[in-house]
Formats: C-alpha cells, sequence, structure tokens
C-alpha cells in the first residue's frame, strides 16, 4: 500500500524570501550555488518559469528529493506562495537545512521569466543532425549573433545599431572561448535556429518593430540569454551521467553569465 502524506501534519516554521531578495540571488551567484525548485504543476511551468528551476509537483516532491543537492541553498517558488511553503517543510522534515521560500510566488516575481515545457526546444537537437553537442552549441551562437547583425541592418539609428553590433559581439567572444576549449567546429553558417531553440524568422515576425529601441533590444537580449541558460540547465539534467552533462553544465553557467552582464546593462538604462 502507498504511503500518502499528510500536509496538515507540517506546522514547521519556514523562512521566505522575496522577489527582490531572490533576483540578487540569481543574479549575483554562479548558478551552481543555489537551486530552484518549481512546485506547480506542467502546464504552468510552461507558460512561464524561472530560468533554470527544476519542475517537480508537489505530489511528487517527497519522491524525487533525491534529484536534490542538500548542501545548497534550495528556493522554491509556486504560483502565490501556498504550495511552496509546503513544500520547503517537506524539504525541512527530508533533511534540508537551507531551504528558502519564495514569498508571494512567481506571480510576485520581478525578474526574467521563460516559457516552454521542460522538452522545449529539445526538438531542435532531434530534428537537425549535429554530430557533437559542441557543434550543436556553436550553431546556435552564431545563428544568435547573425539575428541581432540582421537586427542591426533595420534599425534606424546609430546608438541601436551599434548596441546590437556590440551584443553580436558577445556571441563573437563565446564562440571564440568554445574554439579554444574545444577546437573548431563546422556549422552551418547560414542557419536559423539561434540560442534557446529559437527560429530567426519567428522572431522578426514575432517581435517586429518592438525591437526599435536600446532598451527592448536589451530586454529581448536577455529573453534569449535567460531561455538558452534554461535550455542548457534542462540538458544537463536530461543527460545526468552521460558525457555530455558536464558540457552542458559550462555552456548554462556561461549563459548564466551573459544573462546577468546583460541585466546589468538594462538597469543602468533605465
Amino acid at each position: 500500500m502507498t504511503a500518502v502524506l499528510n500536509y496538515s501534519l507540517f506546522r514547521d516554521k519556514i523562512d521566505s524570501i522575496s522577489s527582490a531578495q531572490t533576483r540578487k540571488i540569481v543574479s549575483s551567484r554562479d548558478f551552481d550555488q543555489y537551486q530552484l525548485i518549481d512546485v506547480r504543476q506542467p502546464g504552468e511551468y510552461a507558460k512561464g518559469h524561472l530560468p533554470g528551476a527544476l519542475l517537480i509537483p508537489l505530489g511528487d516532491l517527497a519522491a524525487r528529493a533525491a534529484e536534490l543537492d542538500d548542501d545548497k541553498q534550495t528556493i522554491v517558488y509556486c504560483r502565490s506562495g501556498v504550495r511552496s511553503k509546503t513544500a520547503c517543510q517537506i524539504l525541512t522534515r527530508l533533511g534540508f537545512d537551507q531551504v528558502l521560500n519564495l514569498k508571494g510566488g512567481i506571480t510576485s516575481y520581478n525578474g526574467e521569466q521563460v516559457e516552454g515545457g521542460v522538452d522545449a526546444g529539445l526538438e531542435f537537437f532531434i530534428d537537425h543532425d549535429f554530430d557533437s553537442a559542441y557543434e550543436m552549441a556553436f550553431t546556435m551562437e552564431a545563428g544568435l549573433k547573425n539575428f541581432y547583425l540582421v537586427l542591426a541592418d533595420e534599425v534606424e539609428t546609430d546608438e541601436e545599431r551599434q548596441t546590437l553590433i556590440k551584443l553580436s559581439q558577445f556571441e563573437d567572444g563565446h564562440m571564440t572561448l568554445l574554439r579554444k576549449k574545444f577546437g573548431e567546429v563546422y556549422f552551418d553558417s547560414e542557419s536559423t535556429i539561434i540560442e534557446g531553440g529559437i527560429d530567426v524568422e519567428e522572431m522578426l515576425s514575432y517581435f517586429g518593430d518592438q525591437l526599435f529601441s536600446r532598451q527592448r533590444i536589451f530586454q529581448l537580449a536577455m529573453k534569449l540569454e535567460a531561455q538558452a541558460f534554461d535550455l542548457y540547465s534542462r540538458l544537463a539534467r536530461k543527460h545526468q551521467g552521460e558525457d555530455t552533462e558536464s558540457f552542458y553544465q559550462a555552456m548554462a553557467a556561461d549563459e548564466h553569465k551573459h544573462l546577468v552582464r546583460i541585466s546589468k546593462k538594462l538597469d543602468n538604462l533605465l
């Protein structure tokens, strides 16, 4: 007979953390120094979640707690903070001693969010014939660089153009680091796939004239970096224990740094 947890028994006091405090943690620490747990349902997660968050619905948490690192600071959230409070109590009872509840849930969070289910974007790596994880990642970096350059040809002011060129140079820098680590790689220079598994033409069609201000350009760049960080985090979890896990972990760490860097530029602009 399967044991059923009686959630009404969980009355332990738990520590809460505000949206601003959460944003400070995710923007100032390396992503492997903490873990974000989303305890909502898959449909809620797909509509929007914090980049890099691991989805474990509340009902599955006790059974899947072994997937978590009890040595890391753990931030748990749901829609409004009710389910996550119970989740924190469950984790505390299971021996986790660095558990924080995001007060007000994701509805109160004022940082970057990304869309898509647990497997969102992975279809690009199934449909396309990449010889290695490195080739896939390099192609996506090159695709984002090309996307920024396409936009640079479309904008009207020199200030916007220079912003987009600077963003494309960020991707050049990342590609250079990848070459130093892994050597040269063949990639399709005309590929329209960019970071996060998004198509260039799709992005141009979707955003249109909304892009043409420095603020909106940086907001788009943050969205793309957040999607890429989230995607590589999910890939690392999907390939846990395999040779490619460390590669995806490294890519997630790099994208997290890009996201923080662009976030600071946007904050300075505002």
